[in-house]
């Protein structure tokens, strides 16, 4: 019989691959690493990738950037001990842009060539993905050799497919056939495109020669089981599992990556997820004591309150990444006190009314305040409560409403608190507005350092008294060199040099970098103007962003997105 099953075809296929040695990198410390959920999927769906290995390294939970050498078992991967050099390629995954600086230093460590063009066949292919490279992947374009601009779920396994299955001895001579996978952005293949690291010319008028990068995203919903793989005594979300709720966002705050990068929202099989979840701490040995459930809006799932009662039942606590106030009910907020919940953390975004209307949240400061009580009453015993200031437009009088507002929300909470024998905290966050690409925000400058810490300083001093009140403030000093490393485009390779060669100096570096990064920072960019980012294609129609930034600055509202009906954006 000359027919041959398909397992031995499968098994002979197998057998025709490379075996290729992935390094997944996070570029921070391991107990982050390992509450990240992104990079626990990466490194689970690589390694379900027939003839991929891949192996894990961080950079240790006492590490600081002051360090100048780690020691060489510190750089060695964590389940092969094996060095980064014996690696085909080395992936990092990161999700925020501060991280980039310790990317860098890893390269460093790893006696890598920061430039791709400084670095040969001997050296493992360098690649990028995660949130924070598909936002905006330029700052890195002369560091990496191909980047994924998405979703992993079967983007990676396209990607990989296309080494394993070649005789080709130079990876880099397949980087232009990878680059005609759909969210696979090859940067030198644009290298033209560029003098002295600036477009010379708007991109509309550059295709089809230098093609947008079509970002890759995941249509099928039943695919979308994302949890937790690893578990560790060491991370910062010790004795807790997560678990993915919602991929992207309904509500489209202009201010929010969220809700524009990861479109259309998505919604997982949360019944699915957790019975995932528990196969894989049963299959590791592992127990969890809370279950946290994240997303930027865990509370618009409509298995939510179903789920809610099964981890209740479980005897699980339940943490949230965060809550929108207007999805707060009754019966959910009687399920988080059963599974002892008591802290909440619900979202403010902005300081007033006026300035919520311009990020598109419409909650007026009444709402904000009776909600707060109705959570007080309800015997929530700490409350959270965040906002951003040095939104566009923003004045001091947003400041001063927003005082008012934080103090009818304390003495309502007290009132209320008093009433059931036992007092918390209500504590208020603040975070300096960072204009992230992507958004409808992306073209607005970031408000002045001085101004900011005027700002901060005025409602440290009219708050600061309030018995039970806590304040917290982001730094303007971080929220500036997120914003430089959020917009900058390739020629921020000047900054990442004097940063190494300035002993990790982040602030001489500044100073001393090309452009200068205020130019970046405070720059008020026009309708036409190119931005660095403009090379990725999110699937927008065009000018939606830019319409609904004008939306903005009119403190105009804008519709949820609504996958059924609306066709607004162009995704759909």
């Amino acid at each position: 019989m000359n027919v041959v099953s398909t397992e031995i075809q499968k098994d002979f296929l197998s057998a025709q691959r490379k075996n290729l040695k992935v390094l997944l990198v996070y570029p921070n410390t391991w107990e982050v690493a390992v509450a990240n959920l992104g990079f626990q999927r990466v490194h689970s769906l690589l390694n379900q990738i027939d003839g991929v290995q891949c192996d894990i390294v961080s950079l240790p939970n006492n590490w600081k950037p002051e360090i100048q050498n780690l020691h060489s078992d510190d750089l060695r991967s964590r389940e092969m001990n094996l060095a980064p050099q014996d690696f085909d390629m080395i992936a990092f995954s990161i999700s925020f842009e501060p991280d980039y600086l310790n990317a860098v230093l890893q390269l460093k460590y790893f006696n890598i060539p920061l430039e791709r063009n400084k670095r040969n066949k001997s050296h493992p292919l360098i690649l990028a993905g995660g949130s924070a490279i598909f936002i905006n992947p330029e700052p890195m374009a002369q560091i990496a050799d191909a980047f994924f601009i998405g979703e992993a779920e079967g983007l990676a396994e396209r990607f990989f497919n296309l080494f394993t299955q070649s005789d080709c001895e130079n990876p880099r001579e397949l980087l232009p056939e990878a680059a005609k996978i759909k969210g696979i952005y090859v940067p030198h293949l644009y290298d033209e495109l560029y003098e002295k690291g600036i477009p010379q010319e708007p991109m509309s008028s550059l295709a089809p020669k230098f093609p947008l990068v079509e970002r890759y995203w995941v249509e099928d919903e039943l695919s979308l089981q994302t949890h937790s793989e690893m578990h560790s005594e060491t991370s910062v979300f010790k004795d807790m599992s997560l678990m993915e709720v919602t991929r992207g966002c309904i509500w489209a705050c202009r201010f929010c990556t969220a809700g524009f990068i990861y479109r259309p929202p998505r919604l997982p099989d949360l019944d699915k997820t957790y019975d995932s979840l528990t196969a894989t701490l049963e299959k590791q040995g592992k127990k969890a004591k809370t279950i946290g459930l994240v997303g930027p809006s865990v509370t618009d799932h409509p298995q939510l309150v179903s789920l809610t009662k099964r981890l209740v039942e479980d005897g699980k606590a339940i943490s949230f990444s965060s809550l929108r106030m207007e999805t707060l009910t009754d019966e959910l907020v009687d399920l988080m006190k059963q599974s002892g919940q008591k802290t909440i953390t619900v979202a403010m975004d902005a300081p007033s009314e006026r300035m919520r209307n311009a990020v598109n949240k419409a909650a007026t400061d009444q709402f904000i305040v009776d909600k707060c009580r109705f959570l007080a009453e309800k015997g929530i015993l700490h409350l959270k409560l965040y906002s951003i200031i040095g939104l566009p437009n923003e004045t001091d009088d947003d400041i001063d409403q927003f005082i008012k507002v934080i103090g009818d929300v304390q003495k309502g909470y007290l009132e209320a608190s008093r009433k059931l024998g036992r007092i918390g905290n209500l504590t208020i966050g603040l975070s300096p507005f960072v204009p992230k690409p992507g958004t409808p925000f992306q073209w607005h400058p970031m408000e002045r350092v001085s101004i900011l810490k005027k700002r901060f300083m005025k409602v440290r001093k009219s708050l600061s008294k309030l018995p039970n009140v806590k304040l917290s403030f982001g730094s303007p000093n971080e929220a500036y060199l997120q914003t430089y490393l959020s917009k900058g485009g390739r020629d921020l390779i000047d900054f990442f040099k004097k940063y190494l060669d300035s002993e990790h100096d982040e602030k001489k570096a500044l100073n001393n970098c090309i452009p200068k990064p205020e130019d970046i920072v405070y720059r008020q960019y026009q309708q036409n103007d190119f931005l660095p980012w403009d090379i990725i294609d999110h699937g927008y129609r065009d000018n939606f962003l830019w319409n609904d930034y004008q939306r903005g600055l009119k403190e105009t509202q804008t519709p949820p997105c609504d996958t059924a009906t609306c066709h607004v954006c162009g995704i759909c």
